[in-house]
């Protein structure tokens, strides 16, 4: 029993041994602990107030200067065609021949009708002036005549004074001079409706030979033929549309604006536009200006004027146009690399003592690689610009300077 007591009491004298590190120093310092991170090395902007002239991003619609459908101006069969699609064309070209047969005859049939008028008037040119109704034979006839029966029946009113003839001689040479008179009227008006007939005659016959010119259409202004419509042999009625004509340079480029920027757009404006064919910017100046807001869209009307020298657009091309209003506002614009989105939520790292605070903030319009800040930012504000992903809000950083 001894024995087994001396070893317990060993035991516990170990165990106590072990222990003392532990609790017999009272006054020991505890373990190292971690230094703190080091502060992240980042670039800085500071916001300042600028003005800017407000841009417009629009989609419109390119078309030629010109555009027109050239129609026929008479009907018949389609015998020629001189121009077809993408072809160039002058002022004045022949487009297509119609049959001219019937335009012919018509003029043979005006023209011997006038002729039979003119002969009757004692006119052998088509073009002699016409004459006085005094001076053409039947008037002349008539004044002769009314000439003779006025002196005969002047004398038979004084014989019938003098009791020389009977009553009879005298009424009847009253009777012919009355006769005389109206035959004279009537050779007046006759001659003077026959000189209207010879203008309705001739102007019948300038009709005839115009529709037979006119058998020939031909393309009112240079330029490129968009569309051919006709085919030879086909009949075609007047006012039918026969070649689709368009002008090349420059061509013209149509857009809507919303109403509320009608008072800072005005002719003159300069416009860019772009085209998916090619990778360049072409250059324009907005034209005209509608004035007049269209009710349903509440927008109005412009068209820019762009140079295609080289004709690398063509009519009917989409494009996207930037234009530059009148327009200028103060704004506050950051890089927009320094803009962090986040589930629709736009942020912006600033720098305070040393400390990195989150500003939300909300975008206006993109100039390049800068963007408008509207609000959340203050102007002389420091703002973070590189670095973004290794800080966030209350992290220490130092502004690391350019060399």
């Amino acid at each position: 029993m001894k024995i087994i007591r001396n070893s317990k009491i060993r035991l516990a004298a170990l165990a106590a041994g072990l222990l003392l590190p532990a609790f017999g120093c009272s006054g020991a310092k505890p373990a190292a602990t971690v230094e703190a991170a080091a502060p992240v090395q980042v670039q800085t902007v500071r916001v300042q107030s600028e003005k800017v002239r407000r841009t417009l991003d629009l989609v419109g619609t390119l078309e030629g200067q010109h555009e027109v459908t050239v129609s026929s101006e008479v009907s018949g069969r389609v015998i020629a065609i001189h121009a077809d699609l993408g072809d160039r064309v002058k002022q004045g070209q022949p487009l297509v021949d119609i049959d001219t047969k019937e335009f012919v005859l018509a003029i043979d049939r005006q023209q011997a009708a006038l002729m039979q008028v003119l002969a009757s008037l004692g006119m052998a040119g088509e073009n002699d002036p016409v004459p006085a109704p005094e001076q053409t034979s039947a008037v002349r006839r008539a004044s002769a005549d009314l000439s003779d029966a006025r002196i005969a029946f002047d004398r038979a009113k004084a014989l019938l004074d003098k009791g020389v003839v009977a009553r009879q001689v005298y009424d009847s040479a009253e009777a012919r001079l009355k006769a005389s008179e109206a035959a004279y009227s009537s050779a007046l008006e006759n001659v003077r409706n026959q000189s209207a007939q010879v203008d309705n005659l001739r102007a019948q016959l300038a009709l005839a030979r115009k529709k037979l010119a006119d058998t020939v259409v031909r393309a009112p202004f240079e330029g490129t033929v968009r569309a051919r419509m006709v085919e030879i042999g086909q009949y075609i009625k007047e006012q039918g549309p026969v070649v689709s004509i368009t002008t090349m340079n420059p061509l013209k480029l149509r857009a809507s604006i919303p109403e509320q920027w009608f008072p800072y757009v005005g002719i003159g404006a300069p416009v860019e536009l772009v085209v998916e064919a090619y990778d360049e910017i072409f250059p324009g100046k907005v034209a005209r200006v509608a004035r007049a807001i269209d009710p349903q869209s509440r927008t109005f009307a412009i068209e820019a004027e762009v140079s295609n020298v080289g004709e690398k657009l063509r009519p009917g091309l989409f494009a996207r146009v930037v234009l530059t209003s009148s327009r200028t506002d103060d704004i506050l614009r950051v890089p927009a690399a320094a803009v962090i989105s986040y589930y629709g939520v736009q942020k912006i790292y600033t720098v305070e003592n040393g400390q990195i605070r989150e500003q939300v903030v909300k975008l206006g319009d993109r100039f390049g690689d800068v963007i408008e800040v509207t609000g959340g930012l203050t102007t002389g504000a420091l703002i973070a610009t590189t670095e973004l992903t290794k800080i966030h809000q209350g992290s220490r950083v130092e502004i690391k300077k350019e060399n």
